[in-house]
């Protein structure tokens, strides 16, 4: 009878533990497609509000073909995109032109456990470059070893000089603070101070 009561116990333990996993997935799953659909269309409204400054087109649809975060050194530190997209005319739903555009997400931290990012549409890119530049970096096109040393050797060159850039800054800053330690500044509210001599109210003249 105890053996049946523990088993029971350890079924039921099992199925919470089951439940939960496949609850906390689903739930995860919904806000990761929730926020995916989100940072999509704060894209697609930057893509827009690009084409109405630049062209002067209102009004057009925009669908998303390819989506690429760009990778290497000079990106360790930005949300940088490749973005490929089609642009429709809503009312005869005919495709006017695709386009490749750099989008760069700037995340900001709103306080200690909470962060905001903003989509900017930095500039408009070459179609084909992008595409191919795409399809390297997704392996759909094999480059030959010579193409491979190139892109490792530039990368090497970029991380070298990213590196320098990053050594000079922090030197500056150091520089710069202990200069501000060697003289603080020391704010006054007035360049000469008066003492101050209480008066005694006289009682009766």
């Amino acid at each position: 009878m105890g053996n049946s009561a523990g088993l029971i116990i350890l079924l039921v333990m099992l199925v919470v533990v089951v439940g939960f996993v496949i609850i906390t997935t689903i739930t995860g799953k919904k806000a990761a497609k929730k926020e995916k659909e989100q940072r999509y269309k704060a894209v697609r409204n930057e893509i827009k509000a690009f084409l109405a400054k630049t062209d002067n087109r209102k009004n057009i649809r925009v669908e998303f073909e390819k989506v690429y975060s760009r990778k290497g050194p000079e990106y360790k530190y930005r949300d940088v995109f490749d973005v490929v997209v089609e642009l429709i005319e809503p009312k005869t739903q005919k495709s006017i032109e695709r386009r490749a555009y750099e989008v760069e997400g700037i995340t900001t931290k709103i306080d200690k456990k909470n962060y905001a990012t903003k989509w900017v549409v930095n500039t408009i890119l070459d179609l084909n470059e992008t595409e191919q530049r795409i399809a390297i970096g997704q392996k759909e096109v094999k480059l030959t070893k010579e193409e491979r040393k190139a892109i490792k050797k530039s990368d090497r060159i970029k991380e070298k000089e990213l590196a320098k850039i990053e050594k000079e800054e922090i030197k500056k800053i150091r520089a710069e603070a202990k200069e501000n330690k060697k003289n603080p500044v020391i704010q006054r509210t007035t360049d000469h101070k008066e003492k101050f001599v209480p008066i005694r109210s006289k009682e009766g003249n």
